[in-house]
């Protein structure tokens, strides 16, 4: 939400019963404190929770679509249960590099790439609404994005062991797709063996059918240092079509 004209009633002084810890930067005063500030005669909306934490509220149009602004793109419903909020944090997270991460039944900590931007966020699922959010005081390893997960159970659940796929040769499925940003090498695994080896397309000088290792891929860099990574929007694929897309004569 923009700053809003101190005359007007934004959405959240217009609900039936009033936003616990509901107040207003005050246009004027910033103004006085930022030399050149264009605010004189206007108010944001803000959110203060017991932990002493603020925010600002996004005026979503109506009640349930109120969001409080906790850092980057990690914007989330007031009025909701903590597992509705983990689902919409969840998407976020995946997209931006953040992680989410559930504490008991009605807790969730949320964390960026920021040292200051880890939140717990506690909610009443009865209401359902969010009653506080504090400081994640634990440390916390730095968020992964998913993209650079190359390989994890449920990656590898999607991967037939080494040799099953021999009698479909060309025909064979590659589930996965792995690449080197800022190059041409490209990697589309058929088959695993559970610790180390793939089988399955590589495409790089040549597109060629072969072994190429997991311990390989995870050192690999390209330009800038940039890492090898899983395409997170790839649709699996026959071998035969993917020769085909990649040497198409």
């Amino acid at each position: 939400m923009s700053w809003q004209e101190k005359h007007k009633q934004t959405i959240f002084e217009q609900l039936d019963f009033p936003i616990h810890g509901l107040f207003f930067l005050d246009g004027d005063i910033v103004a006085l404190t930022l030399r050149g500030a264009h605010t004189e005669g206007y108010k944001y909306p803000m959110i203060a929770f017991p932990s002493g934490e603020e925010f600002p509220l996004f005026d979503g149009g109506s009640r349930e679509e109120s969001n409080i602004h906790l850092f980057g793109e990690m914007d989330l419903l007031l009025y909701t249960t903590r597992d509705e909020a983990y689902l919409q944090a969840k998407d976020i997270a995946d997209m931006c590099g953040y992680v989410v991460r559930l504490r008991g039944d009605t807790q969730m900590d949320v964390w960026g790439e920021d040292v200051h931007e880890r939140f717990t966020l506690t909610y009443d699922n009865s209401e359902p609404v969010v009653v506080d959010i504090a400081r994640l005081a634990e440390p916390v390893e730095p968020p992964v994005h998913q993209a650079h997960i190359l390989m994890n159970d449920e990656i590898q659940a999607q991967l037939p062991p080494l040799f099953s796929n021999e009698h479909l040769g060309l025909e064979a499925i590659a589930p996965i797709k792995y690449f080197l940003p800022g190059t041409h090498w490209t990697w589309y695994p058929t088959e695993f063996d559970g610790n180390d080896l793939f089988f399955g397309l590589v495409a790089g000088n040549e597109v060629e059918i072969g072994s190429f290792s997991l311990s390989e891929l995870q050192t690999l860099h390209g330009g800038l240092l940039l890492q090898v990574e899983r395409d997170l929007y790839y649709e699996p694929n026959t071998i035969r079509e993917l020769q085909k897309m990649h040497h198409p004569n």
